[in-house]
């Protein structure tokens, strides 16, 4: 069994003093095209990578927090999920302001999608989803992270994504240290305490914007929230889309019901 999660590492004031502990020990946040230059050249640095997996509007919250306190990070969106549509006007606009902000636009790709798919298949999948972002958003992809990495994922054979590297090469989770709170815990070590800070070692940060909020939960419940946003949020678009929805009129029930004209039948149509 897991440990349970510190919660109070998981409000956005823990998180924010978190980064600026980083800041204060001379770590600068980068993307992940200038890791190799930064390593040879011995500076301190954090990649900062956010894979949305669930939730637009949590990744936007984390993002402003993170632009008033001029830090940049890489946010990572799936194309092909049930979760969220970046191409609806909601999504948009959401994935636009994060990009506004100066935050860097990158593809969380997900294998499951491509099932039975090789090496060669996933590379065209990841071409073509990170094409689509960068069309859509007018915005370079350069990075691709994987949702639920596979073993062969992990292997972290470069093929994959080429051209684009990908998080789990292992220059990005070997050669630089990798720290992660997947499952809305800190699974290796508390970045603020861990062994990386304390040397000036290269870090690969990883954070899901789901865990947090000003009021941390634990992390089944943080996601219960979200579900609870989310329905009101399809009602809220339902009633706007829909003026059976706005009105609560119920269409007459069963053949056995009068009909008094052609006309009944194409309102009830017609009423969406």
């Amino acid at each position: 069994m897991s440990p349970e999660p510190v919660l109070d590492r998981f409000s956005y004031d823990a998180y924010l003093a978190m980064l600026l502990r980083f800041r204060d020990a001379g770590y600068r946040f980068a993307p992940f095209g200038q890791a190799e230059r930064l390593l040879a050249e011995g500076r301190r640095f954090v990649l900062l990578r956010h894979d949305v997996d669930m939730d637009l509007d949590k990744a936007r919250q984390m993002a402003r927090r993170e632009a008033e306190a001029g830090i940049a990070a890489t946010y990572f969106f799936l194309v092909r999920t049930d979760h969220y549509n970046v191409f609806s006007r909601f999504g948009t606009e959401r994935v636009g302001e994060i990009v506004g902000l100066g935050h860097h636009l990158g593809l969380h790709f997900d294998c499951a999608a491509y099932a039975g798919a090789g090496v060669a298949g996933l590379r065209a999948g990841c071409s073509r989803e990170a094409g689509m972002l960068e069309a859509w958003f007018r915005a370079p992809v350069h990075v691709v992270s994987y949702h639920r990495p596979s073993e062969l994922v992990l292997s972290g054979r470069p093929g994959l994504s080429a051209p684009r590297p990908h998080t789990y090469l292992p220059l990005f989770s070997r050669t630089i240290r990798y720290l992660s709170d997947s499952t809305g815990r800190w699974r290796y070590e508390y970045p603020p305490e861990s062994e990386a800070l304390l040397r000036g070692l290269p870090v690969q940060l990883l954070t899901h914007p789901v865990w947090y909020a000003d009021v941390p939960q634990r992390p089944h419940q943080a996601l219960r929230s979200i579900l609870s946003a989310k329905a009101d949020f399809l009602e809220r678009s339902f009633a706007e889309h829909c003026r059976v929805m706005r009105e609560g009129v119920t269409e007459p029930a069963g053949p056995g019901r009068d009909r008094q004209s052609d006309g009944d039948d194409r309102a009830w149509k017609d009423a969406a």
